[in-house]
């Protein structure tokens, strides 16, 4: 195809409007970032950490139609300080990490919904089951540094999570919190 002289604006516009948007990524710091999770069991309170995650972010607050986050945590690694939650977590009839090693929660949307506040829409997989989750959050970006905190509860049982033993909740609540707290640097462009 030629391009006269005259077209080749109209050519590059039509081009630029084509090209997909994308938003900046961000490298995440382990060190300062991390995933914990609570309840109840026999009605003394727990906490935890999954000592092991990371993932991609892709995320420009002007550009929130591009914005991707897909994060994988290691079941595993989950720690709780007590020896016989740490012995049970990992076992079939909780996170059954021997067949799903890994959780991963990917987002659909990212919406604004406030100064430096956000929603995500995301699927959160875990023991091969796919479950929406909701995830308002917090954001601050100075310069090419982010903090981002944000929380959300789960339903344990929507993933087969301690179903066999413990359906009711008699024994461990229902209702899982999750908080996460995410540091991260902007990455340098390609």
């Amino acid at each position: 195809m030629e391009v006269s002289h005259d077209q080749a604006p109209l050519l590059l516009a039509l081009l630029l409007a084509a090209a997909p948007a994308r938003a900046a990524g961000w490298t995440i710091d382990p060190k300062a970032s991390e995933i914990r999770f609570s309840g109840k069991h026999a009605g003394r309170d727990f906490t935890g950490v999954f000592a092991q995650w990371g993932g991609t972010i892709s995320f420009d607050p002007a550009k929130l139609d591009a914005a991707r986050v897909a994060i994988d945590v290691k079941l595993g690694s989950a720690k709780t300080g007590d020896t016989t939650y740490d012995k049970t977590l990992p076992g079939v009839d909780w996170f059954n990490v021997e067949a799903f090693p890994t959780a991963r929660f990917t987002t659909q949307s990212i919406q604004a919904a406030g100064p430096g506040r956000y929603v995500a829409q995301g699927i959160l997989s875990i023991r091969g089951v796919n479950a929406p989750v909701t995830l308002p959050f917090s954001l601050e970006i100075k310069g090419d540094q982010a903090a981002m905190t944000g929380s959300t509860t789960l339903k344990r049982v929507a993933w087969g999570i301690g179903k066999g033993p413990d359906a009711s909740g008699a024994w461990v609540s229902l209702d899982i919190p999750v908080s996460i707290k995410v540091s991260a640097k902007r990455a340098a462009a390609k």
